[in-house]
């Protein structure tokens, strides 16, 4: 049996604080962030700024969405009112030095491994070491902090789902689903 922990802020917080107080956890993460003008990748530093492809520190002011994850731990943040909102650090290892309160842990029956193709097929552009860039007709295109991405990879968004018995009559169901990372293939 494998539990989930997790973490929250006792009131909304904004999202710098949110990555500041969980940038230790977030070692090497890597960040989706949606805002109303695109989606975006970018990598969590040491001490929660987050960075695009050319390496500048993004503002956070129009965000209203994001998650952060690494192989340990997914953090999520959401917007709610004047840049404050709602933060949730979940993780398999214990995080009790991070955030306010705990969550109700998680006993999962099972776990199921899950894969997400990203839209588009890697394109041959001079990114930076570390970054690719994904693109297709219908969408545009995005860059993912992935390395060795050709034309003929594709990029996957990996997560666990976590099982439960959900009802009195033994029925299972997918209950909670963390991203851990991007693989190219």
């Amino acid at each position: 049996m494998t539990n989930l922990y997790g973490r929250t802020s006792q009131n909304n917080i904004s999202l710098k604080l949110a990555l500041e107080n969980c940038a230790s956890a977030l070692s090497e993460g890597i960040a989706i962030i949606y805002s109303p003008i695109c989606c975006q990748f970018a990598r969590v530093e040491p001490n929660g700024d987050l960075k695009d492809v050319y390496n500048r520190i993004l503002p956070l002011d129009k965000v209203f969405e994001l998650r952060a994850f690494n192989q340990n731990v997914e953090l999520r943040w959401l917007n709610q009112l004047n840049g404050e909102g709602k933060v949730v650090l979940i993780s398999e290892q214990i995080i009790s030095g991070y955030l306010d309160n705990n969550i109700p842990t998680i006993p999962a029956l099972d776990i199921i491994p899950q894969q997400y193709i990203l839209w588009g097929k890697g394109i041959k552009t001079a990114s930076p070491s570390g970054w690719g860039k994904l693109a297709t007709a219908r969408i545009g295109s995005i860059n993912v902090p992935v390395a060795g991405l050709t034309t003929d990879k594709r990029v996957y968004l990996n997560a666990i789902e976590y099982l439960k018995e959900t009802d009195d009559n033994g029925n299972v169901s997918v209950v909670e689903e963390r991203l851990i990372g991007l693989e190219v293939k």
